[in-house]
């Protein structure tokens, strides 16, 4: 069998959920077929090579893009903190770029990619985004969520005609597709009325370098990057995601608000891309906004010092087809507060305490309780290290094998 991998999607910096799957399925996928001497053959399209050591160099086929960056550059990239600043054309610059980018990218998976395609047996395209219409080959689709059929009178989706007209057709004709959650799986068969009997849920994992990195001491290392953010508070909240209004930061901050209020002495730190005018208005409407932290993309190491040091971590979102922060924070031994909606408690078992997203005052009371309550803190560890051991890249792989019927 001989399978081109479509991993466009992939990022340069390889920060999102969608990123983190798809690295670490493809690394483990090519660690398996390559011990095993598997009868496979399979070559992975990339825009960035660099994520994937494990894949054979000539297993790797580049793809190279106008207006995509290819070099990567971290420490130009890996700022940790906000800039206040009024660059108005280089921001309509940079936005216009980035417009054109991610408008290649989905032309080269939808029009070039399956010509391509035609030299192989199967079709593996990581995210739905990338199937095309024009594969006449045997694809395997891989669902994170149904985000923007769920949300759909909110937030329209930049690809409109694809996601509301083209998808559903792809998804319904192709012969198998690949959930992260039994949450997607019920969506997909709800919303768009798929066929039960070709979901297949494979589970994401913790990130290789948390799950290595998180059983380590890196006391000097994390001093040296704690005095580099600036950070002079002792205890503080920690939340990991952008201004993505399903990321639900605003209910996040006003929560803050509630809690400062009972507790003294806490600050919250914020990771994840913001705008300036987030920053701006959080300045003016947030009552302890001094006691905020804004530190947008961090590195791997860096998020894992955060995990650790946090009492608590919180992650109230509107909705996730997996999930993949809480995991990472209770593999740091960190007690998580989660939304009880989507995939959430799928994920997250008996190893967090639950709020309703919607309410304020919800995830204020669930951080307190935890706060509050040093036996229940200790009981949310030693879960949390239990349950992200029912989720490897290993069982996700095998999982896709039987898919493959190997």
């Amino acid at each position: 069998m001989k399978i081109a991998f479509n991993a466009i999607r992939v990022s340069k910096k390889a920060g999102s959920g969608f990123d983190t799957f798809i690295i670490n399925f493809l690394n483990e996928f090519a660690r398996y077929v390559y011990s095993n001497k598997l009868n496979i053959e399979f070559d992975v399209y990339t825009l960035y090579p660099q994520h994937f050591p494990e894949v054979k160099k000539e297993n790797i086929k580049q793809v190279k893009l106008p207006f995509v960056k290819q070099k990567l550059n971290t420490a130009k990239n890996n700022k940790i903190y906000i800039k206040k600043q009024n660059k108005l054309f280089h921001f309509f610059t940079f936005s216009f770029i980035n417009f054109l980018a991610d408008y290649f990218r989905m032309f080269w998976a939808q029009f070039v990619f399956p010509f391509f395609a035609k030299n192989y047996d199967l079709v593996v395209n990581l995210t739905q985004f990338e199937a095309s219409v024009l594969n006449k080959k045997r694809q395997v689709v891989i669902v994170y969520d149904l985000i923007p059929y769920i949300f759909k009178n909110q937030q329209r989706h930049k690809y409109a005609f694809f996601v509301y007209t083209i998808l559903p057709y792809i998804l319904r004709r192709v012969k198998n597709i690949c959930v992260v959650s039994n949450n997607t799986k019920l969506d997909l068969i709800n919303i768009l009325g798929i066929n039960e009997s070709k979901i297949v849920t494979i589970y994401a994992a913790v990130d290789r370098i948390i799950e290595v990195y998180s059983k380590q001491n890196f006391d000097s290392e994390k001093r040296v990057f704690f005095e580099k953010i600036g950070l002079n508070i002792k205890k503080y909240l920690l939340f990991v995601g952008s201004n993505d209004k399903r990321k639900n930061l605003e209910n996040v901050i006003k929560a803050f608000d509630i809690i400062c209020e009972k507790v003294k002495d806490l600050g919250l730190i914020v990771v994840g891309f913001l705008t300036n005018k987030d920053f701006s208005y959080y300045e003016l409407t947030v009552k302890n906004f001094k006691k905020i932290k804004f530190l947008g993309h961090v590195d791997t190491k860096d998020l894992i010092f955060l995990y650790k040091s946090a009492e608590v971590f919180l992650f109230p979102t509107l909705y996730e087809g997996f999930g993949l922060p809480p995991l990472e924070a209770m593999a740091c031994g960190c007690p998580v507060v989660v939304s009880n909606k989507g995939a959430l408690p799928e994920v997250c078992g008996d190893a967090a305490v639950y709020v309703d997203p919607y309410d304020p005052q919800s995830i204020a009371e669930g951080v307190i309780k935890v706060l509050s309550d040093e036996k229940l803190r200790q009981s949310l560890i030693q879960k949390g290290y239990h349950q992200v051991k029912k989720f490897s890249w290993e069982n996700s792989v095998a999982k896709f094998l039987e898919v493959l019927n190997y």
